[in-house]
């Protein structure tokens, strides 16, 4: 969210960033200041393709003639999560190669009625990709469904939308869970990590250290929220008031997304006992705005806040 307001300083051009390891940035419809999605294609000889994003054509077809000429051999499609920025060409590629498009179960059941997925992907399974080993990882926090895949020898992660290589991500409950988001990223950095290719924006070498700095911005914010809200009294406040103290350089169009990453925040710390809902009330306030993650969700009337002690 600080950097929404920023240009796009993401690559635009295919790089190989490992061996057996490319990033093929696409032109997508996707939050600012992004303006593509890395497509990352895995393997030697015998590759899968993830997120191939771009509902355009051209994007479409600039991706399909690199495989071409790098004479490389389709083995499946596989998704990080549901959202529409990543999935756009999913489909077109999948049947031009004739291969499954792969997901986790969570994902499946949102994309029912848009986007077939064929095959269902576990957690801890690890696939043989011309002799590039790579597991894949459930990772929630973004979205029930989503999957991060890594590189076994050098431990490369391909993070989908863990984390951003410029600004933060996005979590738009219920879809995003904040306890989940941070437990995700805590069990990354216990289990060790090489490098972090994210879906937006440039890869990072240190990717434990930009993992561990994503933990402390979160729990900063939580000790910010935690003082705004000391403020209002007894009297509460509503996710929406709170987004000019936190996130006094997000433009006002996208203030209610703001609105929801501060409910995210509001959420974990209820469960927690350290604020309450005014008036009491159950569930998740509001109707979600990230993409169209809320789209199956019948809204409950917001809630005001009120600090705990």
């Amino acid at each position: 969210m600080t950097e929404i307001h920023l240009p796009d300083r993401g690559p635009h051009e295919i790089f190989e960033h490992r061996p057996g390891v490319w990033v093929v940035p696409l032109r997508t419809p996707t939050l600012p200041p992004a303006t593509h999605t890395n497509c990352v294609v895995l393997g030697e000889g015998c590759v899968v393709v993830v997120d191939p994003a771009s509902p355009y054509s051209e994007e479409q077809r600039r991706l399909q003639q690199w495989l071409e000429r790098e004479e490389l051999e389709v083995q499946a499609v596989w998704l990080t999560h549901h959202h529409a920025d990543h999935i756009g060409g999913a489909r077109v590629l999948a049947d031009a190669h004739q291969v499954p498009v792969c997901a986790h179960r969570a994902t499946a059941e949102r994309l029912v009625g848009q986007l077939k997925v064929d095959e269902e992907l576990y957690s801890g399974d690890v696939v043989d990709l011309g002799g590039l080993q790579v597991e894949v990882l459930h990772t929630p926090g973004h979205a029930r469904g989503h999957l991060a895949f890594r590189e076994c020898q050098q431990r490369t992660l391909v993070a989908g939308d863990l984390v951003a290589g410029q600004g933060t991500i996005v979590i738009d409950p219920p879809e995003g869970d904040m306890a989940d988001y941070l437990a995700t990223l805590g069990l990354l950095v216990q289990s060790g990590l090489g490098s972090v290719i994210p879906a937006h924006g440039p890869a990072i070498e240190e990717g434990e250290e930009l993992l561990l700095s994503y933990i402390a911005h979160r729990k900063m914010r939580e000790e910010q929220l935690g003082e705004a809200l000391r403020t209002q009294g007894v009297k509460g406040a509503y996710p929406i008031d709170l987004v000019p103290l936190l996130y006094p350089e997000v433009p006002p169009m996208f203030h209610p997304l703001a609105a929801r990453q501060v409910l995210a925040h509001l959420l974990k710390l209820e469960s927690e006992g350290r604020v309450a809902r005014v008036g009491g009330g159950r569930g998740v306030p509001g109707q979600p705005v990230y993409m169209a993650s809320g789209s199956k969700i019948s809204p409950i009337p917001e809630a005001a806040f009120v600090h705990c002690g």
